[in-house]
């Protein structure tokens, strides 16, 4: 589950979401259709992070999808 892995924060326009072991930062724009954007995505990296912050980018898309549908 995402819950192990991300907090996540629901904004007016997007969803942002933290990396709890690594502490990158991933922000994904809520777009007028009611989804969320992975496209235009960005990403605020932890240079002490464990891993790169772009090899858990598919994984913290599904939570931010996941997050926003069950807000």
């Amino acid at each position: 589950m995402w819950l192990d892995e991300f907090a996540a924060a629901i904004l007016e326009d997007e969803v942002v979401l933290r990396h709890i072991r690594d502490g990158h930062i991933f922000h994904f724009p809520i777009l007028s259709d009611g989804t969320v954007s992975g496209q235009a995505s960005r990403v605020e990296s932890n240079p002490r992070g464990d891993r790169e912050a772009r090899s858990y980018l598919s994984d913290a898309y599904a939570a931010a999808q996941d997050a926003f549908s069950s807000q």
